[in-house]
């Protein structure tokens, strides 16, 4: 009956959030009816008015199990999407309605069923005092007062633990409550109901009370607005820190215990390179300049690129090789880094401001050296003001071969899907093609698609005309993989895919979904045409390829765990309204640092819900996925380091804790990242010199 539907999981979010609001509304008029009726002018009129708010104080009854049972559709897809709501946000109004029941409705049908003589006589002071009870009036005033906090509730929805949360939300309903129960007594201390203020005195009420409401807005958002500033100059080492389920380290950039209580110093991240010395296998140089460049429609773009290219040159390198990258700046006025996205390099080579290196202002260079020890897809990028330099042309593809990499005839197509902002406006491109490329590969001729997704966002591709196979993701090889066709490809922002085939005797057309009449057009004679494939069921990496062993599983024992919440709410950062993304419940710098020990097996649960999806990219390691939504991967094991985690959906992952350092892990929608969807892995015993603010040139996001 609850069994979810990610594709639906919008509708039910949107269905339990109008239950609450229509909650809210319905139980706020019949509180303000309920509150006028010792006021009604004829007997008759009382009689008729409770009979109406009998049927009300009926219907806002059945608000509660409706109220229920979109909870429980929501629970349907893990306790952590409806845990506040049952606990929280539904008791709020249960409670209240039950109350409303056994004191408000028996005393409104006596109402009700009264015998009226003269139905043109005012209602009898007695009658006014028992209509004015608080047993008549006050618990759907309370209901109001709950359904408005569980609204807010679900604006703001807290994280678990619920403990404290909960205490706090039920503490200021209660006091509410009991501050509104005190004046509601106040009126049947006399002989008569006190007279409702009319005139100059209700206004006066209106405007103290929508005052007092707005002030406290106020104080709420300038505290806010304040304590979200980001500090000119700040370390990442200022986090707090987190230690997840598992036991406590003792905490980076610290002394601690080591073998025997002998103390262990703290490592430097600039100390953890690669190798110094030695002659590299490849070398390369990557200049970042300004440039004013065009795509093949002849749009232009406001660009910083590599060399001179839009996207940067590939750089391909082999297994093993010791690669050498220079970066040279040439910028007017772009500092910039390089990190290389996927492949798990040394610490201080990763390439992220203010965390692994400072920022290579204009005129400067700055050298990585790492070894090649992935295959596979992968891409390097700009690790500074990422959101805006990746956006502008500063990344570029980079292929790790195998010892052995295939067939001599090989065809091989690189392809960076990319959304770049124009003078004609957004444009979605593979590479620098906004409009058909055409290729010409004889058949027969094995082909290999290198596919990168350089956007933001979750794109979906087709490819049509051939059956193929999906070799590799993230750069990471599938396990047997088997033919497909008629198929869509999701793949979120940073992360890729191989796909092979054997090009037949007609065309293939692979297509971003997001601009169809573009993409890439494989013909083996360069004659023919093929329209793109548009309607088909989305691949499923968890179900493809057949299972083989892995260092560690579902029923592996861990070290340590955590759990990270990926949400939204309205509020600040940095000083700037946003609609926040959020990590449970908070944003960089507040969300705590992930605190692990070396050699640790280390797992992490992320659920989503928020309405975006957001890929997860970790830096320095490579992930298993353990389960998608609660269902164990059946297929080849899928290995992974961006982590597309849908609305509504909830990823168990796990990796081993085995490259040193303080890593960011973040949204690669670069700009939930650079809106706070950012955090922090460390070591225990590591710590950075660097530091980040806009007064030290590094922003890493």
């Amino acid at each position: 009956m609850f069994e979810p539907s990610i594709e639906l999981y919008d509708d039910q979010v949107n269905n339990d959030f109008t239950v609450a609001i229509l909650q809210l509304i319905f139980w706020a008029v019949l509180a303000r009816r309920l509150y006028r009726l010792p006021f009604s002018k004829t007997a008759h009129k009382l009689r008729r008015s409770s009979r109406r708010l009998v049927v009300g104080v009926v219907v806002g009854a059945l608000l509660v199990p409706a109220r229920l049972f979109t909870i429980l559709v929501m629970g349907g897809y893990g306790p952590q999407f409806a845990a506040d709501r049952l606990w929280i946000g539904l008791p709020l109004v249960a409670v209240p309605t039950i109350f409303a029941l056994v004191l408000t409705l028996p005393r409104l049908r006596r109402f009700a069923v009264a015998e009226v003589a003269d139905r043109q006589a005012p209602p009898t002071p007695e009658q006014r005092l028992r209509a004015a009870a608080p047993a008549v009036t006050l618990p759907a005033r309370a209901v109001t007062i709950g359904a408005l906090i569980a609204f807010a509730r679900l604006i703001f929805a807290p994280t678990p633990p619920l403990f404290i949360p909960a205490l706090l939300t039920f503490a200021v309903a209660g006091g509410w409550i009991l501050v509104l129960g005190r004046r509601h007594r106040a009126r049947t201390a006399g002989a008569d109901v006190r007279p409702m203020p009319r005139g100059g005195a209700r206004t006066r009420r209106n405007l103290v009370g929508t005052v007092t409401v707005l002030a406290l807005i106020a104080v709420y958002a300038a505290w806010d607005w304040q304590t979200s500033k980001l500090p000119d100059s700040y370390s990442m080492m200022d986090h707090a820190m987190t230690y997840g389920d598992g036991p406590e380290v003792s905490g980076h950039g610290h002394l601690a215990a080591g073998a025997g209580g002998a103390k262990v110093p703290s490592v430097s991240v600039a100390d953890l390179t690669g190798p110094r010395t030695g002659v590299p296998d490849k070398r390369f140089t990557l200049t970042a300049t300004d440039a004013r460049m065009k795509l093949s429609s002849s749009a232009e773009v406001d660009a910083v690129v590599f060399n001179g290219q839009l996207p940067g040159p590939e750089l391909r390198v082999r297994e093993g090789d010791l690669v050498e990258v220079t970066l040279v700046n040439r910028t007017r006025d772009v500092p910039t880094t390089l990190h290389w996205h996927g492949v798990d390099v040394p610490n201080a080579e990763d390439g992220v401001a203010g965390v692994t290196q400072d920022a290579v202002a204009p005129g400067k260079s700055h050298t990585y050296r790492w070894i090649a020890g992935q295959t596979g897809t992968y891409w390097y990028h700009s690790h500074q003001q990422s959101s805006v330099q990746v956006r502008r042309g500063l990344f570029g593809p980079l292929v790790i071969e195998k010892a052995d990499p295939g067939p001599a005839n090989l065809k091989e197509f690189t392809l960076a899907a990319h959304v770049w902002d124009t003078d004609k406006g957004e444009i979605s491109s593979l590479d620098s093609y906004d409009t058909l490329r055409r290729e010409t590969v004889p058949a027969g001729t094995p082909v290999r698609i290198r596919l990168v997704n350089s956007d933001n966002f979750l794109k979906t591709f087709t490819l049509a005309g051939v059956p193929f196979k999906v070799t590799a993701l993230d750069g990471n090889d599938v396990n047997a993989p088997t033919e497909l066709s008629k198929v869509k490809l999701p793949l979120g922002g940073g992360g890729r895919y191989d796909l092979e085939f054997v090009m037949p005797a007609g065309p293939v057309r692979f297509a971003d979904l997001a601009a169809p009449d573009a993409g890439l057009l494989i013909t083996p004679d360069g004659k023919g045409e093929l329209a793109p494939l548009l309607e088909a069921p989305d691949f499923d990496p968890t179900r493809y390829g057949s299972p083989r062993p892995t260092p560690f599983g579902p029923g592996s024992d861990f070290d340590r765990s955590f759990q990270l919440i990926l949400d939204n709410k309205p509020g600040f950062f940095d000083g700037t309204p946003y609609y926040l993304w959020t990590v449970n419940g908070s944003v960089f710098p507040h969300i705590p640092m992930l605190m692990v020990r070396e050699g640790e097996l280390v797992k992490v649960t992320v659920v989503n819900r928020s309405f975006l999806e957001h890929p997860l990219h970790l830096h320095g390691h490579r992930v298993l996925v353990l389960s998608r939504n609660g269902k164990p991967v059946t297929g080849s094991p899928v290995w992974l380091d961006t982590v597309t985690v849908v609305d509504g959906e909830t990823y168990e992952l796990a990796f081993k804790a085995d490259n040193p350092g303080v890593w960011m892990d973040h949204c690669h929608n670069l700009e939930h990242a650079a809106m706070g969807m950012t955090i922090h892995l460390a070591y225990e015993n590591v710590h950075t010199p660097y530091l980040a603010g806009r007064a030290t040139g590094n922003v890493p996001e």
